[in-house]
């Protein structure tokens, strides 16, 4: 797992919480209040490798990379063109998913997806934020994932970042990988003490 470039180290998180109260958000994450869908039948070991590329690796940070089948199929050439909500609405809609974007302002929206059958089992919700490039974007996922802590998770393309609700390591690749979000952009987690970028998949270094 690697690194984006285009974050900078933000250390001071480790001193901050050997400092703080344990229920701070910096050191936990700030809860979302929403429970994700099942996506129990994702088999982490089908879809991820070590970063050498072998079997059965440790879903720990560092410690895996998605492998190549899978995003077989699927382009994952870098996207060099300015891109906006609907570039992720032809994603989904290429994978049979009907979501359709709801909009906050002209540069936020928002993807919704069922978090169960029934309407009171609520949603995640996707923010999807369209920046003026792709170093604007870099920047805004990664302060964005410090500013809400450990769990959360988004993902980037071009000059659009996603943020996506606090879940587990395990949890966060079920759900991106179900969807093949992992091959549409970067995968990025955050632990306690930066935002990491997983190796594999969509990348754009």
């Amino acid at each position: 797992m690697k690194r984006d470039p285009s974050f900078s180290s933000a250390p001071f998180c480790l001193v901050a919480c050997a400092m703080l109260a344990l229920g701070n958000a910096s050191c936990v994450g700030i809860e979302s209040g929403i429970d994700y869908p099942d996506v129990s039948d994702i088999d982490l070991d089908d879809y991820l490798q070590t970063p050498e590329g072998a079997a059965d690796p440790s879903v720990t940070l560092s410690e895996f990379r998605i492998a190549p089948r899978t995003c077989s199929g699927i382009d994952t050439h870098m996207q060099m063109g300015p891109l906006d909500q609907e570039d992720l609405s032809r994603f989904f809609a290429a994978r049979g998913i009907q979501l359709k974007p709801k909009k906050a302002r002209n540069d936020l929206w928002w993807f919704e997806f069922p978090a169960g059958k029934n309407p009171e089992d609520g949603v995640v919700r996707l923010r999807v934020a369209i920046l003026k490039d792709r170093d604007a974007a870099a920047k805004d996922l990664h302060d964005s994932l410090l500013q809400h802590g450990p769990g959360w998770w988004g993902l980037r393309r071009g000059n659009l970042a996603i943020l996506a609700p606090k879940a587990s390591l395990d949890e966060a690749l079920q759900f991106a990988i179900k969807y093949r979000l992992v091959c549409w952009g970067m995968f990025t987690y955050t632990g306690v003490d930066d935002a990491y970028v997983v190796a594999g998949g969509y990348s754009e270094f």
